[in-house]
């Protein structure tokens, strides 16, 4: 019993923060104000938790506008690198689908195909099964050793930037 007690107590300072960013259904408005009815210690937290929210709102900040000028030279560029990075990455999921659709349509004659040849050439059954999963999982292997490829390199692109940023 204890610990739906304080699960109660823990979905209620959620709950409290959702009603504050006004994103809170009306079920779950209409459960935190009845908790809060039967709950002081959920009262106190959900009014330091306004009182905290009214303090920062009040802080004001202000920054060069060099400063202010450069961040949002890094915000673009991080906005254009995002929309390269999934430019490049749409051959490959091209390739994928592409790779996934020859998988699922050549699979039986792929097999047969190999099946047919290894016992013409007396090829051992291990053997020439092997040989088949080389053949149908490479378009797969390739696809994978392609985005893995360009991955990285975006990412090493964008970290650099990030430091600047930051320093």
């Amino acid at each position: 019993m204890a610990r739906r007690f304080s699960d109660e107590h823990a979905r209620a300072e959620e709950l409290a923060g959702s009603r504050i960013a006004g994103i809170i259904s009306d079920a779950e408005n209409q459960w935190l104000d009845n908790h809060l009815a039967e709950c002081p210690a959920c009262v106190a937290e959900a009014e330091q938790m306004l009182a905290a929210i009214s303090a920062l709102k009040t802080v004001s900040i202000s920054a060069r506008a060099q400063l202010v000028q450069n961040t949002q030279r890094q915000v673009r560029n991080l906005c254009v690198q995002t929309r390269q990075r999934r430019r490049r990455m749409r051959p490959v999921w091209v390739s994928s689908a592409l790779a996934s659709a020859w998988m699922a349509c050549a699979t039986p004659y792929l097999w047969q195909s190999f099946d047919l040849t290894g016992h013409w050439l007396h090829i051992p059954d291990l053997l020439w099964q092997m040989g088949f999963l080389v053949t149908w999982f490479t378009p797969a292997l390739t696809g994978a050793a392609v985005a893995l490829w360009l991955r990285p390199h975006a990412a090493e692109k964008a970290r650099p930037q990030m430091n600047r940023a930051t320093a």
